[in-house]
């Protein structure tokens, strides 16, 4: 859809959760939908990356209030600036979800894999031992015992 969809009326738990520099999106399932079931694992696993640059709710429309632009599930909604960019009927593949998310989140680096352990303690008291300061060198020259 375009990035010019008309604004409805939406309930004030909307209107609150809307009101701030970040992206927002929600998905909109149920717990009786099949579909929704094979999307939610999806759903997440694309959304985890994006939780530190987005608000994201994923919310039963069972037990949510009613929003408008909501006529089936699984749905998703990106808003930005408090404006519905874009409005999702299903989520597709994960790729294409991904996609949407970079689009109008932004491209985020990959989480950091975390390295190998190179050096244990005893190695690192043995490099200090063997670190000769400035000040150790000074006064070991004036007691001769540097050659």
């Amino acid at each position: 859809m375009s990035s010019n969809l008309s604004q409805p009326p939406l309930a004030p738990v909307y209107r609150k959760a809307l009101r701030t520099w970040r992206p927002v999106i929600l998905y909109f399932s149920s717990q009786y939908c099949p579909a929704c079931e094979m999307a939610g694992p999806i759903f997440r696993r694309v959304a985890e990356a994006y939780r530190h640059f987005a608000h994201i709710y994923m919310l039963d429309i069972g037990e949510s209030p009613r929003h408008p632009c909501v006529t089936g599930s699984p749905t998703v909604l990106f808003y930005k600036e408090g404006k519905l960019v874009k409005k999702l009927k299903g989520i597709g593949t994960e790729d294409t979800l991904a996609q949407d998310f970079a689009r109008h989140i932004g491209k985020v680096r990959p989480p950091a894999v975390k390295r190998e352990q190179i050096h244990d303690l005893m190695w690192l008291r043995q490099t200090l031992r063997r670190v000769c300061t400035v000040p150790r060198a000074t006064s070991r020259l004036s007691h001769g015992t540097w050659r």
